[in-house]
């Protein structure tokens, strides 16, 4: 009952936020800027690789971008979006790379990505940037699953549950990117919500959905562990880990955010 209460609270703030930000959203003919690294996180000296190459425009306008890597050192400025630009930085810490790209109409697009220098990486926790929470699952083919088993790995930590229309709608998805970059180190751990397991194991064989590993735990969406570990309410959810274990994107609702592009640059 709870948990009932809380997600009640935080489906309204999540409301009253949205309206906020509703008044912020970008032009429809704005740019859209994307900023990845395959590397977010080491000791320093760390050397980034940014890559802003899947950044676009809907109308094909010309665009300028700046690059600011958020140590205080000069911005790197230009035209050219499929340059790799490195940066080293030198000194532990949490800094924030900001892209911001400019056409010709003055319309801006900002991307943003986090880089933790330390040896120990980034704090444990759910948002994007952190270390994502370790945990333990039981397979539905049995055995168990630990996520820290597939730190190497790129990871697509989906919840989801047999119960829910986009969740079904967005597990072929999910199965294409795991045969299409699966060969490139990524993997699929699926975390159903259902109440009953079986219904979980039905709808994948029925579907011919063999490339995941699907976890079940007991609880439903409400009481599962590993789904309240990550505080999902809404589904599915599904949050991309790279192979040092760090959150880079979380996508909710399906069709989600996530893309090919924004997959690649982590890959």
């Amino acid at each position: 009952m709870k948990r009932q209460f809380l997600l009640v609270l935080r489906c309204a703030a999540t409301a009253i936020v949205l309206s906020v930000l509703a008044g912020c959203v970008p032009p429809a003919g704005a740019p859209v800027a994307v900023l990845t690294s395959d590397v977010v996180t080491g000791p320093p000296p760390l050397d980034v690789t940014f890559d802003i190459s899947a950044t676009s425009h809907p109308q094909n306008d010309a665009m300028t971008f700046t690059l600011d890597f958020g140590d205080g050192t000069d911005p790197v400025a230009g035209t050219d979006f499929d340059v790799i630009l490195h940066h080293e930085y030198a000194v532990d810490g949490t800094y924030s790379a900001i892209l911001t790209v400019l056409d010709s109409e003055g319309d801006i697009g900002v991307a943003t990505l986090t880089v933790t220098v330390s040896g120990d990486g980034p704090p444990i926790g759910i948002n994007i940037g952190q270390t994502a929470p370790d945990f333990t699952g039981h397979r539905t083919d049995g055995g168990t699953a630990q996520l820290s088993d597939y730190r190497g790995h790129v990871v697509l930590l989906d919840f989801w549950g047999a119960w829910c229309p986009p969740c079904r709608n967005s597990m072929p998805h999910l199965d294409d990117w795991v045969t299409t970059y699966g060969g490139q180190g990524l993997v699929a751990i699926i975390v159903s919500t259902d109440t009953v397991e079986q219904d979980a194991i039905d709808f994948l064989n029925d579907n011919g959905l063999t490339q995941f590993i699907s976890i079940w735990e007991p609880g439903g969406k409400y009481a599962n562990p590993i789904d309240v570990l990550y505080n999902v309410t809404n589904y599915p959810t599904t949050f991309l880990i790279d192979r040092q274990g760090v959150i880079r994107w979380i996508s909710i609702g399906y069709p989600g955010t996530l893309t090919d592009d924004i997959l690649e640059g982590v890959l």
